[in-house]
């Protein structure tokens, strides 16, 4: 007896009920449930990942699939919800858990699938505060832009603390990669073996004036990222498809002092303390550029620009880091 009236106790407990959304999540489901009955999607499968998730909301990218994993990926969802004739695949790359293989088979029996169709080019994104009161859906075809969700200025409100659509970042800061010496070892410390940063930093004006000021004038203007008193430069080496590609000045001094825990304290760093200074009439003045969050994957390359090695952010589910093991090894969990 005692037994069952802690089960029904710990059920009637906020945050203990099995299965219970957020209010994001929830927001987000209801919107996807509502373009399936609309017939939105022409495939059996919605895969709806979030992406960035914070304080301030979630976003999430909807994509119709021919099963239920993520494209080039062997990324199982955490959930699977069947609506109607589709099946919705929840997926979290943070601090979540793939669903077991025979679970999965159970639910959507996706291996005697012969339902397969064409390539889909269209995806949604769904902008959703945290208490779920307010979102914004954007649909779009893909393209090296529309993959990325920061490129639609009605989404930033719900990543970016203090921005909506009458105040935007006038740069994000996109992606990044370590650059490090030929004496790293895969997998070993990075302490004094990190050479720079490469990088991409996303403007959201396609006619921003940072590209019709004169030459002198650029030179003047710069992206950093501070550390105390220590300074790292970033250096912008090629402009493609709204995206400064940049390359981080050599300062060692910099790096050496992220000697106790160089990848995470460099995350952090990058995220919070990442600045465009902009020459103003002779005086510089600091405007922050906020962190995407996009990627959950770091690659570290060699001055070769070789892949040599990875790393994560923190809180990303193990089995997105087993990835690159066999396929036998994972078909088998």
């Amino acid at each position: 007896m005692r037994k069952v009236l802690l089960i029904l106790l710990l059920i009637s407990l906020p945050g203990c009920q099995p299965g219970k959304e957020s209010p994001a999540r929830s927001t987000a489901l209801r919107e996807v449930k509502r373009l399936i009955d609309q017939d939105s999607f022409p495939a059996k499968y919605i895969i709806m990942y979030e992406e960035p998730s914070n304080d301030i909301g979630s976003i999430y990218k909807i994509t119709p699939a021919n099963s239920p994993f993520v494209e080039w990926s062997l990324e199982r969802p955490e959930k699977v919800i069947k609506y109607k004739d589709r099946y919705i695949c929840l997926m979290n790359p943070i601090e979540s858990i793939d669903m077991p293989k025979e679970k999965l088979i159970e639910i959507t029996d996706y291996p005697n699938d012969t339902t397969t169709g064409p390539v889909y080019d269209e995806i949604w994104y769904i902008g959703v505060s945290k208490n779920g009161k307010k979102h914004t859906l954007v649909s779009t075809y893909r393209s090296y832009l529309t993959y990325r969700y920061y490129s639609f200025p009605q989404l930033l409100e719900y990543t970016f603390e203090d921005y909506d659509s009458t105040h935007l970042p006038r740069f994000i800061l996109a992606s990044y990669l370590l650059v490090v010496d030929s004496s790293y070892i895969p997998k070993g410390a990075l302490f004094n073996h990190i050479q720079r940063i490469d990088g991409e930093i996303y403007y959201t004006n396609v006619l921003d004036e940072y590209f019709k000021e004169n030459k002198d004038s650029i030179r003047k203007d710069f992206f950093a990222v501070l550390n105390g008193k220590d300074t790292l430069k970033l250096n912008v080496v090629d402009t493609i498809t709204q995206h400064l590609f940049f390359e981080s000045a050599n300062n060692a001094a910099f790096f050496r002092s992220l000697a106790k825990n160089p990848l995470g304290r460099l995350y952090d760093l990058l995220r919070d303390s990442t600045f465009y200074f902009c020459n103003e009439k002779g005086t510089y003045v600091r405007y922050s550029v906020p962190y995407s969050d996009f990627h959950w994957y770091f690659s570290i390359n060699n001055n070769s620009y070789k892949y040599v090695d990875e790393f994560y952010r923190r809180g990303t589910k193990q089995s997105l880091k087993d990835l690159d093991g066999s396929y036998n090894e994972w078909d088998a969990n």
